[in-house]
């Protein structure tokens, strides 16, 4: 077979994925995040799907016809399916659970996520186990992701669940809401579907929906775009309110782009009103003018009203909503693919997987940041992600030296933000500091040092900071104060104190850079150390 003929076959594959109804789609992605850790097993044995059942949950003799649906997609994947994947091959406890429901939570109407929490095969919880989660959570033990998961799932799975007083409610999600907005990685993908699963219960979703909105409302934290996020999973009256106040009269401009995210997911599944939805329309037909950016997310937003009210709109805003429509992979990304693929297979060959330019493209070029994110957890769950970082940074030089395709610049700098490790830290950092550089890759680079893998030094950061801090003395430029914001997030996400204190302190830093830093000081210890684990 020829090159070319193979490059068409994985286009036609992956425009075929493309064109599948949504829960199909996500039945595929989970399936290929099983797939492709299965066939870079250590063990030999485990490549091929005979090996692997005998080792597969044992005590309930799998069939290999049985792994072979799940990983294609073809059948529902038991919920308790990736955590026995992660077992069998020996992968860090809850890498694939936490992104398999990362996957599922934003590509699967809310409704249809319930039944499949039924689908586990444990022994039945006895109410103590609930008490004891609950009283660890309310106090000042330390909470992992596990805990988090098993409390939530506990309570998901009990829809006429009453905690007494009534006032745990709110001491559950206020925690649960701080370290998820601290969390990185694994961690962070954990709270935030234990905090959907809360905020979803009849009877913990009004104080989870209060604790959100109040902390949107607080300007001195700084993630309150994942604040607003966490009202995907509500369709409460109460829940949508919120969002459409932030969209139509944000209290900063993160909270307004939060709230466009989750509109996106809102409309789709039709928790707003028809007066809300209207409320929408001057703020995207605005938007829909400025960089590709925002037009895209709001011709994606377009795409996403009531067909009846997308005909009553003038026939230049359809034809712009057509930016919505999902384009396939590029050439670009079939051959980044190829280059990744090659390297992961070393000198065994790999079979066409159509299903990584899919994710590779959404995580490139979709104009919904939550889509990319998702895509980027999927590929940082699987064996790829060392050698499609080493890709992405390769092609980032690239585009940097020819001064070229700035938007696909930062989204690979965005992208590392999530797949990069020591080495591509060292690249943003390099970045960061570099004198020639636009200010756009200046601030991207600064946003990535809160998450990519390895620790940058505390000399760095005082020497970034000194730099951005006598910048803004100078200029009082936004750029630099945003940029400062991002090293007091990173700061606080690795704890480093000294700087959050200087920050703290500076009189001459910018307000909000000020508050931040305290903001993080003020932590309890135990929420800080119970997010990182």
């Amino acid at each position: 077979m020829t090159s070319t003929t193979a490059k068409s076959i994985r286009h036609r594959a992956a425009e075929r994925f493309a064109a599948s109804p949504s829960p199909v789609r996500a039945r595929a992605r989970v399936g290929w995040l099983l797939r492709v850790n299965r066939t870079f097993s250590t063990h030999s044995r485990h490549r091929s799907l005979n090996g692997f059942a005998q080792d597969f949950a044992p005590d309930q003799r799998i069939a290999p016809s049985t792994l072979s649906r799940w990983e294609t997609g073809k059948v529902t994947i038991p919920h308790w399916v990736p955590a026995c994947y992660e077992a069998t091959l020996g992968l860090p406890s809850m890498l694939l659970s936490a992104a398999a429901d990362t996957s599922y939570r934003y590509h699967t109407q809310p409704s249809a996520l319930i039944p499949n929490w039924a689908q586990h095969r444990r022994r039945p919880t006895l109410g103590p186990v609930l008490d004891q989660l609950v009283d660890r959570a309310v106090g000042d033990d330390m909470m992992t992701a596990g805990a988090w998961d098993r409390l939530s799932e506990l309570i998901a799975r009990r829809p006429q669940l009453v905690l007494s007083p009534a006032t745990t409610w709110s001491r559950l999600t206020e925690r649960l809401l701080t370290e998820l907005s601290i969390a990185d990685g694994v961690q962070w993908m954990v709270r935030a579907e234990s905090y959907h699963r809360l905020i979803a219960h009849p009877n913990g979703q009004q104080p989870a929906i209060f604790t959100a909105t109040a902390a949107a409302d607080d300007s001195s934290a700084q993630s309150m775009i994942g604040h607003l996020s966490v009202f995907t999973a509500s369709s409460h009256p109460a829940a949508s309110t919120s969002v459409i106040r932030h969209v139509t009269d944000p209290a900063t401009i993160r909270t307004f782009y939060g709230a466009l995210l989750t509109s996106v997911k809102k409309l789709r599944y039709g928790h707003f009103s028809r007066t809300q939805v209207r409320s929408l329309l001057p703020v995207l037909l605005e938007l829909l003018t400025g960089n590709q950016e925002e037009a895209g997310l709001a011709a994606r937003m377009f795409a996403a009203l009531p067909s009846d009210l997308r005909a009553q709109l003038p026939r230049r805003i359809r034809t712009a909503t057509g930016l919505a429509a999902a384009a396939t992979a590029d050439e670009s990304v079939i051959q980044l693919c190829d280059s990744v693929l090659s390297t992961a297979a070393g000198e065994d060959p790999l079979p066409p997987d159509p299903i990584l330019p899919v994710l590779v493209h959404e995580m490139l070029a979709d104009p919904v940041f939550d889509v990319r994110l998702c895509a980027m957890f999927l590929l940082y769950a699987s064996p790829y992600r060392p050698h499609l970082a080493r890709a992405l940074a390769t092609e980032l030089l690239t585009l940097l030296r020819r001064r070229t395709d700035q938007l696909r610049t930062l989204r690979i700098l965005e992208s590392l933000r999530v797949l990069g490790g020591p080495s591509q830290r060292a690249l943003a950092e390099r970045l960061l500091l570099a004198r020639d550089m636009p200010a756009e890759i200046h601030d991207m680079a600064a946003y990535t040092l809160g998450h990519i893998g390895g620790r940058s030094t505390v000399t760095f950061y005082h020497t970034a900071f000194s730099r951005y801090s006598g910048h803004w003395v100078r200029t009082s430029a936004a750029r630099d104060a945003s940029v400062l914001d991002r090293l007091v997030y990173a700061s606080g996400i690795h704890h480093n104190d000294g700087l959050l204190r200087r920050a703290a302190t500076e009189q001459t830093l910018p307000a909000n850079v000020r508050t931040a830093a305290a903001w993080w000081l003020r932590l309890p210890p135990h929420l800080r150390y119970s997010a990182t684990l």
